[in-house]
């Protein structure tokens, strides 16, 4: 096999700086969502933010210039809107904007969890019913929780996120990749 020949993967392995950069970095994101998981969530949000205007802008720009043939071009246009409109929201309104989400989650948990109940019933019970039901359950539960505490959502996935990058960032370091 010729060094060319080489994947990404393979030479970001045999690169001890990479590991060691994206061992620090994830340490230090990593300790950062610790310390001040709140404000770290705003910044996520205004930096995603940041990103849908950008592309929002893009797709907006494209839908208007091109007019491809056909009639979707005025969805692509509407594309670009509302990534537009979201990333205004992200970086205007980034607490509402984010619990607004994850409420939107909690909302999909508790939808797809009625939908499983409704569908278990359809399966025959030596082939799971029960096992679906109590699967269908436990998302309404979760889902319902989500919805009815978001923040809390937030700061428990923030505390896990930085749990999970320290971890790596850790192994990353000691191991040299």
């Amino acid at each position: 096999m010729a060094l060319d020949d080489r994947s990404t993967m393979d030479l970001l392995r045999g690169s001890r700086i990479t590991a060691y950069t994206i061992g620090a970095l994830s340490l230090i994101a990593g300790i950062v969502l610790l310390v001040w998981p709140d404000r770290t969530t705003v910044v996520v949000a205004r930096v995603l933010g940041i990103l849908f205007v950008v592309v929002g802008f893009g797709q907006i720009v494209e839908a208007v210039t091109t007019h491809r043939q056909g009639n979707y071009w005025g969805l692509l246009l509407l594309r670009g809107v509302v990534n537009l409109g979201f990333g205004l929201a992200l970086l205007f309104w980034p607490d509402v904007t984010v619990n607004v989400v994850v409420w939107l989650i909690g909302l999909n948990l508790v939808i797809t969890g009625l939908l499983g109940v409704i569908v278990s019933f359809q399966v025959p019970k030596e082939m799971g019913r029960s096992a679906m039901v109590v699967q269908a359950i436990i998302t309404i539960v979760v889902g319902a929780l989500i919805m009815l505490w978001p923040s809390a959502t937030l700061a428990v996935v923030a505390v896990l996120a930085g749990v999970v990058l320290i971890l790596m960032g850790l192994v990353l370091l000691a191991s040299g990749y």
